[in-house]
């Protein structure tokens, strides 16, 4: 948000804070949440995890062992 954004909202009397949608504004919104990142390297994975743990939308489930067909008997 500019100097000028500010002025003007305080003309307006908005009270609503703005959303940085700048590339400084995202990353420092990603790095203080405590949300999963998108993209790392291996290696800082390996460190994500230790710290936080494996979240839920990571783990596979486990796989459901299906019958042999038939025709696959021969």
């Amino acid at each position: 948000m500019t100097s000028r954004d500010k002025k003007i909202r305080e003309l307006l009397g908005e009270k609503e804070e703005s959303s940085d949608l700048s590339l400084r504004g995202i990353a420092l919104r990603r790095a203080t949440q405590k949300e999963v990142p998108t993209t790392l390297t291996p290696h800082e994975w390996e460190q994500w995890y230790a710290e936080h743990g494996v979240p839920a939308s990571h783990q596979q489930g486990k796989k459901e062992r299906r019958k042999k067909r038939w025709w696959h008997w021969w």
